[in-house]
């Protein structure tokens, strides 16, 4: 099993808004059936954004382990990115 590096606890994650965090995942791509590169690795998505504790994350298959693992999504990072991307495209 892959050993992923622990997350610095995002507040924007800690509130009742989880659903549109979710949602706002789905969006940037994070849905099942999809292939992203994360910590370094490729991953198949094999379920859609959930909230998991104070974290969202994805179930995924990696390339090289055919075993389902739970990751946590950088969501601050994701989201960040997002934003910058959509004030360039403006």
């Amino acid at each position: 099993m892959t050993h992923l590096p622990p997350e610095i606890s995002d507040p924007a994650v800690n509130n009742p808004s989880h659903s549109s965090i979710c949602q706002r995942m789905m969006d940037l791509g994070y849905v099942a059936g999809n292939r992203v590169n994360l910590y370094g690795e490729h991953f198949q998505i094999v379920s859609d954004p959930f909230v998991d504790g104070n974290w969202v994350a994805v179930r995924v298959r990696s390339e090289n382990d055919p075993t389902i693992q739970t990751i946590r999504l950088p969501v601050r990072v994701l989201l960040g990115l997002a934003n910058l991307m959509s004030k360039h495209e403006s």
